[in-house]
Protein backbone atom coordinates (compact mmCIF):
# COMPACT_ATOMS: atom_id res chain seq x y z
CA UNK A 1 0.00 0.00 0.00
CA UNK A 2 1.33 3.46 -1.00
CA UNK A 3 1.14 6.34 1.56
CA UNK A 4 -0.32 9.57 0.84
CA UNK A 5 2.71 11.81 -0.79
CA UNK A 6 2.92 14.10 2.39
CA UNK A 7 2.84 11.52 4.71
CA UNK A 8 6.05 9.26 2.69
CA UNK A 9 8.04 12.58 2.47
CA UNK A 10 7.14 13.84 6.17
CA UNK A 11 8.64 10.61 7.67
CA UNK A 12 11.55 10.66 5.36
CA UNK A 13 11.88 14.53 6.73
CA UNK A 14 10.99 13.89 10.32
CA UNK A 15 13.81 10.79 10.00
CA UNK A 16 16.28 13.04 8.90
CA UNK A 17 15.74 15.46 11.49
CA UNK A 18 15.79 12.71 14.26
CA UNK A 19 19.40 12.53 13.40
CA UNK A 20 20.51 16.08 12.14
CA UNK A 21 17.38 18.45 13.55
CA UNK A 22 19.05 20.14 16.70
CA UNK A 23 22.59 20.44 15.37
CA UNK A 24 20.58 22.21 12.07
CA UNK A 25 18.59 24.39 14.50
CA UNK A 26 21.55 25.25 16.64
CA UNK A 27 23.83 26.48 13.31
CA UNK A 28 20.86 28.29 11.89
CA UNK A 29 19.97 30.05 15.13
CA UNK A 30 23.77 30.98 15.90
CA UNK A 31 24.32 31.93 12.03
CA UNK A 32 21.59 34.01 11.89
CA UNK A 33 19.64 32.30 9.71
CA UNK A 34 16.31 33.18 8.48
CA UNK A 35 15.85 30.32 6.12
CA UNK A 36 17.20 26.70 5.90
CA UNK A 37 17.91 24.58 2.61
CA UNK A 38 17.58 21.22 2.92
CA UNK A 39 18.92 19.08 0.16
CA UNK A 40 16.69 16.09 -0.90
CA UNK A 41 19.16 14.02 -1.68
CA UNK A 42 19.82 13.70 2.46
CA UNK A 43 16.40 12.57 2.83
CA UNK A 44 16.82 10.42 0.20
CA UNK A 45 18.50 8.62 1.91
CA UNK A 46 16.35 7.91 4.86
CA UNK A 47 13.61 6.91 2.73
CA UNK A 48 12.10 3.54 2.95
CA UNK A 49 10.35 2.26 0.07
CA UNK A 50 8.78 -0.80 2.12
CA UNK A 51 6.91 1.69 4.97
CA UNK A 52 5.99 4.60 2.15
CA UNK A 53 5.02 1.73 -1.25
CA UNK A 54 7.22 4.55 -3.55
CA UNK A 55 10.20 2.48 -4.97
CA UNK A 56 12.00 5.81 -5.00
CA UNK A 57 11.60 9.14 -2.57
CA UNK A 58 11.88 11.40 -6.25
CA UNK A 59 8.61 9.94 -6.69
CA UNK A 60 7.47 10.99 -3.78
CA UNK A 61 8.50 14.32 -4.85
CA UNK A 62 7.19 14.40 -8.10
CA UNK A 63 4.05 13.36 -7.08
CA UNK A 64 3.81 16.02 -4.39
CA UNK A 65 5.42 18.64 -6.97
CA UNK A 66 2.61 17.21 -9.89
CA UNK A 67 -0.65 17.77 -7.09
CA UNK A 68 -1.18 21.84 -6.68
CA UNK A 69 -3.41 20.68 -3.30
CA UNK A 70 -0.20 18.93 -1.85
CA UNK A 71 2.03 21.97 -2.56
CA UNK A 72 -0.78 23.82 -0.53
CA UNK A 73 -0.80 21.67 2.37
CA UNK A 74 3.03 21.69 2.44
CA UNK A 75 2.87 25.19 2.03
CA UNK A 76 0.36 25.12 5.07
CA UNK A 77 2.78 23.45 7.01
CA UNK A 78 5.54 26.50 6.78
CA UNK A 79 7.42 25.01 4.11
CA UNK A 80 8.18 27.29 1.60
CA UNK A 81 9.16 25.41 -2.39
CA UNK A 82 11.37 23.12 -3.67
CA UNK A 83 14.10 24.83 -5.34
CA UNK A 84 16.87 23.67 -7.42
CA UNK A 85 20.22 25.32 -7.41
CA UNK A 86 23.41 24.20 -9.89
CA UNK A 87 21.21 20.75 -10.62
CA UNK A 88 20.74 19.62 -7.01
CA UNK A 89 16.78 20.17 -5.80
CA UNK A 90 16.39 21.61 -1.67
CA UNK A 91 13.28 21.88 0.53
CA UNK A 92 13.31 25.65 1.55
CA UNK A 93 11.56 26.71 4.91
CA UNK A 94 12.20 28.91 7.77
CA UNK A 95 13.65 28.68 11.40
CA UNK A 96 10.01 28.83 12.79
CA UNK A 97 9.35 26.04 10.68
CA UNK A 98 12.56 24.04 11.36
CA UNK A 99 11.91 24.68 15.20
CA UNK A 100 7.85 23.23 15.26
CA UNK A 101 9.52 20.02 12.73
CA UNK A 102 12.31 19.50 15.29
CA UNK A 103 9.89 20.17 18.22
CA UNK A 104 6.79 19.26 17.32
CA UNK A 105 5.64 17.59 14.47
CA UNK A 106 7.81 14.95 13.78
CA UNK A 107 6.67 13.26 17.16
CA UNK A 108 3.21 12.12 15.65
CA UNK A 109 5.22 10.67 12.16
CA UNK A 110 8.09 8.66 13.70
CA UNK A 111 7.63 9.03 17.61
Amino acid sequence: MQLDPIRAFLRALCIYMRDRGHMLLSLASVSGQREVKIALRALWRRHDAEETGYLRFEDVIADLESDERFMKELRGMGFKEFVEVEGEKYLVFDLDTLKKVVEDMCRDVVG
